[in-house]
């Protein structure tokens, strides 16, 4: 995994409106914009060259941009694994340029990252409550599914008239143990549509 945000492909600084970052370096220079006659986005650092005077480096992490990427890549994670994975790489991205961070931004990052990490923990323990709250559902559409499938084979091996209605009430009968599934009121279908077949190859 890069530490670097950049490499990462988290933050892209070429995509920030051209605008917003000519304003911001202004105010990080403390000079009116106009006094910047070109800004060029190296890899690491903006190039900027300043009228009368010599070209100057601007680190991409002192602009409020930047803190602002950061915090809509945090928020733009999807799942409790992808935010994990951007909190590792936050933390050595801190750690490896330090200097360059200020603490009101750090303190927004790890602000954000605990928000969305409860987030996400909420959400996974409302899957969980769900996911019991079904469970005895889904044991009964899971037991009435086994049943139907038995009762298919069943019916498949059926090949007379009079022994399919021989069963027709044993399969009614049976099939009042699911009347709490709605799958089960097309138990019957299972007999009609094996008589159709019967009538289809005697014909």
């Amino acid at each position: 995994m890069s530490q670097n945000l950049i490499k990462a492909g988290v933050i892209v600084p070429s995509q920030w409106p051209l605008a917003r970052v000519w304003l911001e370096v202004a105010n990080l220079l403390t000079i009116a914009p106009r006094h910047i006659e070109r800004l060029e986005f190296w890899q690491h650092q903006i190039w900027v060259k300043v009228q009368h005077k010599k070209p100057v480096f601007v680190s991409y992490r002192r602009l409020p941009l930047w803190k602002e990427t950061g915090l809509e890549a945090i928020q733009n994670c999807s799942d409790r694994s992808t935010l994990d994975q951007l909190g590792e790489m936050l933390s050595l991205e801190v750690k490896h340029y330090q200097t360059q961070y200020h603490p009101v931004v750090l303190e927004e990052w790890r602000s954000a990252w605990a928000n969305k990490a409860q987030q996400f923990k909420r959400e996974a323990q409302r899957q969980a409550q769900e996911e019991e709250r079904l469970k005895p559902l889904r044991l009964r559409q899971q037991t009435y599914q086994q049943w139907s499938d038995g009762w298919k084979t069943v019916l498949h091996y059926c090949n007379s008239f009079d022994a399919l209605e021989r069963l027709a009430p044993e399969l009614q009968r049976q099939s009042q143990e699911f009347t709490d599934l709605p799958e089960a009121e097309t138990a019957m279908e299972l007999w009609h549509q094996r008589w159709q077949e019967l009538t289809q190859a005697t014909a």
